[in-house]
Parts: C-alpha cells; structure tokens; sequence
C-alpha cells in the first residue's frame, strides 16, 4: 500500500501545473480589476482633494509613486506579514495621511475632516477592488482543485456516479456520527475532546478503507483483508510520507524563491490531499482487481 500510494502521487504530479495555471489565471483577472480600480480611485481621491482646495497642486504620478515606496518599504522578507499590513486600512490611512499632508502644507489641517473622508471613500474602493482580487484568486484556486481531482480519479480511481452519490453520502454519515459522538462525550466530561481526536485520527483509515471497500469490493472481496489494523496503520503511514515529501519539496521551492515557492507548495499540497483522499479506493480497486483475475 505505501509504494503504491507513493507512487500514485508521483504519477499524479504530471498534473501539478493545472492548479498553478488556474490559480495564476484567476490571479491575473483579479489584477486586471484591482490595478484599474486603485488607479481609479487614486485619481477620485486628487480630484476630490482639488474641490475642496482650489490652490491645491497634486501630481498623481507622485502620489502613487509615494504609495508604491510605501508598499516597497514593507518587510517583504515575510509575504504574510508584508501583506497583512499592506491590506489593513489603518496603514493605509496612515500612509495616505502622510502624503497628504506632506503635500498640502498647511491646507491639510483646514481641511482635515474633508480629508479624512475623502481618504476613507479611497480606502473603501481600494478594499472592494482587493476583495474581488481574492474572490477570483480563490475561483481559479477551487476550480484547479475540482479539475486535478476529476483528472487523478480518472486515472487511479474512477467510478461511477451512483458510486460518487454512496460515497458522498458513507462521507457525510461517518463524518457527522463522529462530531456528533465526540460532542456528547464532550458535554459529559471536557477532556475526552483530546480522546476523541485520537480515536478519529485511528478510525480515518478504518473508515476510508471501509469506505472504499463499499463502493469498490464490495461482494467482490472479503472485508477483513481490506478493513483490519494493519491496512488503516499503512494508509496512515503512507498520508504522512505524502505530506513529508510535499513539505520537503516546498521548502526547496521556497529556498529558491518565496513567492513562487509558496504557489508552488500550494499546488504540491492540492496534489497531496487529492491523492490521500483516493489511495484507498485506489488500493481496494487493485486488491478487487486482483481477486477477479485468479
């Protein structure tokens, strides 16, 4: 079962950059309404500040280079922080602020309140323009999920649609009699949550092999050479190498560069959790397979 899994993995790489592409594909769109939009917006804030002061003297060109040497000036040496800031509306503000006043001398505190919400109306546009970037980077990332998942079935463990409904269904009926178990026993005594995990994360084998078996062996092997201790701790073993191997290839394309790195670690990680989820099927399908044939 390990070689196997391990080897469906591999196998399934040849798929890594259709998750990549969508996500690009969905990034790319996202840029091409929020770069527009902040540029919009900027010329809607210089505008504005003209009305309210005819003697004013902006030059766009200098306030968004201004905003571009605040965004560079960011700790870029750690993404998530450097983007955590940059998406945040108190830095914003305050960056805004900053140029502003800088600019407008003596004006700018005359017109303070005008200022600050024409600053806020800025940041308002800039943040629904960030929100559709998101939207259609998530888009691009849950259609390459849905796109490799139907292409790995297809070659590891296809079946049919009557079969996707009963495993939907074995899903969402093992899932919500654990929850709903480890809830009560929660309720009775509040350390047996750390008992529960321990039991779901032995019974997930048991319960994927069983699944699996359901939907591909069914009458056509015995279940105690699919389902016993043995097969659930190397489908457990076989997760784990999976995911050691998908983290040690991501730290390596991290290494290289970080922001392609962590795109790159997205997509291995996509592939991972694709294969894990259908291995044993893959493996039940084999094992049925076999029995067939002797």
């Amino acid at each position: 079962m390990v070689k196997q899994g391990i080897k469906n993995y591999f196998k399934s790489l040849k798929y890594f950059f259709t998750p990549l592409g969508t996500m690009f594909l969905g990034m790319m769109i996202g840029f091409s309404i929020l770069l527009p939009g902040i540029f919009s917006a900027a010329s809607q804030l210089i505008d504005s500040l003209k009305q309210i002061a005819n003697n004013v003297n902006l030059d766009f060109n200098k306030l968004i280079n201004d905003l571009w040497n605040a965004v560079k000036s960011l700790d870029w040496s750690s993404p998530s922080n450097a983007l955590s800031t940059l998406f945040s509306s108190q830095w914003l503000n305050d960056v805004l602020n900053k140029i502003l006043e800088s600019a407008l001398g003596t004006d700018f505190q005359s017109f303070n309140l005008q200022v600050s919400t024409i600053v806020d109306t800025f940041i308002a546009q800039v943040a629904s323009c960030v929100i559709l970037f998101v939207m259609f980077w998530i888009i691009g990332f849950s259609s390459g999920f849905t796109l490799v998942k139907f292409l790995i079935r297809r070659d590891i463990a296809r079946r049919s649609l009557f079969k996707l409904l009963v495993a939907n269904f074995l899903n969402s009926a093992l899932t919500s009699t654990m929850v709903f178990l480890s809830l009560w026993l929660f309720t009775l005594w509040e350390y047996s949550i750390i008992i529960s995990l321990i039991i779901m994360l032995l019974l997930v084998g048991v319960f994927a092999l069983f699944e699996a078996y359901l939907i591909h062996g069914f009458k056509k092997i015995k279940l105690k050479k699919i389902v016993n201790a043995k097969n659930a701790g190397l489908y457990m073993l076989t997760n784990l190498l999976i995911f050691i191997i998908s983290i040690c290839m991501t730290v390596v394309a991290v290494a290289i560069n970080v922001f392609t790195g962590l795109f790159v670690g997205l997509a291995l990680v996509v592939i991972a959790f694709i294969v894990i989820e259908l291995n044993a099927e893959a493996y039940v399908k084999a094992k049925a397979s076999e029995v067939a044939k002797s």
